[in-house]
């Protein structure tokens, strides 16, 4: 009897070698595909009960346009006979499911869509998965990095396009204030010479007792004007502050320009080693080393701050020339409004 249940415990043994198809492991692990093109595809299979497997397809890659890895996860359920593996995803209840097929030979399953050519992933540990995952994550730090250098690229060279822009801008405002000049002396001019002829015409006529509505037309006119000469004199004193105040935006953009430049130059030689072209890099490198040194064009640079003391003395000579008219014709206007309110009104 125990010769017979110690042979019998030795053919169960046997039988449990890979040699019966109830004898093999019970497959549970990771199943890893090589990395290619920033993406690696894993499946964890669990056999329970035995034929049937169970577990989860997880496809990673770079994100190109994000900050984090791409991350796909989908359920997997199907079987195993003799090596034969069927794999199928869940679906929309129960219709469009994929179905994968292949084989499980030793450390390689293999699988196949329908219409694809088969791919081909390897039995790793957990270690082995979270070192490829390392690899994707280094991957995805650089691709970040490289936009987020090339970001800082894109800032500055919009900066940059923007004073280049505010500058011209400036230098035609300030030759057309330049040449305004004239128009300005003239448009006071025109008031002084109506206000003296109009004190010149209501004088004599008022002394020798002529009716008012009969020359009252001028006086009225002088009088009603104040409000324009008011807004005149306010908008010129808006005109300094408005130069004062451009003037300053360049000078500190041009201060800001330097910086911004720097910190381009910076952020594009930091990713240059990562990059797919080193040399573009470089390029791109010293361009933006130039513009630190240079924001603007020297002519144009020589442009704005030539015209800086020519606008200033314009807008200097504008508001002297409107200050000194306007006090003149504020005292002329009383003498205007001091014989019409005296005059006779017959």
């Amino acid at each position: 009897m125990l010769t017979r249940t110690a042979a019998a415990l030795t053919c169960f043994i046997a039988l449990s070698g890979c040699g019966s198809p109830f004898g093999r492991s019970l497959v549970n692990g990771y199943y890893l595909s090589h990395e290619v093109g920033g993406k690696v595809v894993m499946i964890h299979l669990v056999e329970a009960p035995r034929g049937r497997l169970s577990g989860a397809l997880v496809v990673i890659g770079v994100n190109r346009s994000g900050s984090a890895l791409d991350t796909d996860r989908i359920t997997v359920r199907g079987s195993i006979t003799h090596g034969n593996v069927a794999l199928h995803t869940p679906g929309l209840f129960g219709h469009f499911r994929t179905l994968y097929i292949g084989t499980l030979a030793g450390e390689r399953l293999t699988l196949s869509l329908e219409g694809h050519s088969p791919f081909t992933l390897y039995r790793s540990s957990v270690s082995g998965y979270k070192a490829q995952l390392a690899t994707l994550d280094h991957a995805q730090a650089n691709i970040n990095a490289v936009r987020h250098a090339r970001h800082i690229e894109n800032h500055a060279s919009d900066y940059l396009q923007r004073l280049d822009t505010t500058i011209e801008q400036y230098l035609s405002w300030g030759r057309a204030r330049i040449a305004h000049q004239a128009d300005v002396r003239a448009y006071w001019q025109r008031k002084e010479k109506f206000y003296d002829w109009c004190l010149a015409r209501i004088r004599p006529l008022a002394q020798a007792g002529v009716a008012r509505w009969r020359w009252q037309e001028c006086a009225i006119t002088t009088s009603n004007d104040a409000y324009n000469r008011e807004q005149a004199v306010a908008a010129i004193h808006e005109l300094q502050s408005t130069a004062r105040a451009k003037r300053a935006a360049i000078e500190r953009m041009l201060k800001e320009a330097v910086i911004t430049a720097r910190t381009a130059a910076t952020a594009t030689h930091a990713v240059c080693p990562i990059t797919p072209d080193p040399n573009v890099c470089q390029k791109a490198w010293r361009y933006w080393r130039t513009k630190e040194a240079a924001p603007v064009a020297p002519a144009q640079l020589a442009a704005f701050h030539a015209l800086l003391p020519q606008v200033s003395a314009a807008v200097r000579n504008d508001a002297q020339t409107a200050e000194t008219t306007d006090s003149r014709l504020t005292a002329v206007a009383a003498e205007i409004a001091r014989i019409y309110r005296t005059s006779g009104r017959h």
